[in-house]
């Protein structure tokens, strides 16, 4: 595979890992926090938004590799 190739595939893929992980998101704070104090809102938004480059990173990788 190309590295053409991979870029494309890897940035749909990337794409649908954001999308799971928004879902992830919106699941977990519906599940936990909801009423919860607007600090704990606060944290959570902020490592969610954060942490969803530990899912993309391997996938960013895979991309960038030479031919």
């Amino acid at each position: 595979m190309t590295q053409r190739q991979r870029k494309a595939v890897g940035t749909i893929l990337t794409l649908v890992t954001l999308v799971v992980w928004t879902v992830l998101g919106m699941w977990l704070y519906e599940l936990l926090l909801v009423g919860a104090h607007a600090l704990v809102h606060l944290v959570f938004f902020v490592l969610m938004g954060l942490a969803w480059i530990l899912p993309a990173m391997p996938i960013i990788r895979w991309m960038a590799r030479p031919d």
